[in-house]
């Protein structure tokens, strides 16, 4: 099944985008991971982690991984650590 965690950080430090892109290093040798990607918000500037995971069952409240780096990421700003699950949308023929 495949689901992802989304870390979304409100701060005003301006080291957090190097801060995750390191993160993402650790995070790719992670079983199960498919892919991580830092996004930042285009007006304010507010950062997110996409964890994107291909395991048996998602974890509804998130990796050990992501729960790690949101505690971690909370004496920095705001952090809101979501979890989604991929959805099968079915095909259908417009006319």
């Amino acid at each position: 099944m495949r689901w992802m965690e989304v870390i979304k950080i409100q701060t005003a430090r301006s080291n957090i985008a190097a801060k995750l892109l390191d993160f993402i290093t650790e995070c790719k040798k992670c079983n199960g991971m498919l892919e991580a990607r830092v996004f930042r918000q285009a007006k304010v500037g507010d950062f997110s982690l996409c964890l994107l995971w291909s395991t048996d069952q998602p974890e509804l409240q998130g990796s050990s991984v992501g729960l790690h780096l949101s505690n971690i990421l909370k004496k920095d700003g705001l952090v809101n650590h979501s979890v989604w699950v991929e959805t099968i949308e079915h095909e259908e023929k417009v006319s």
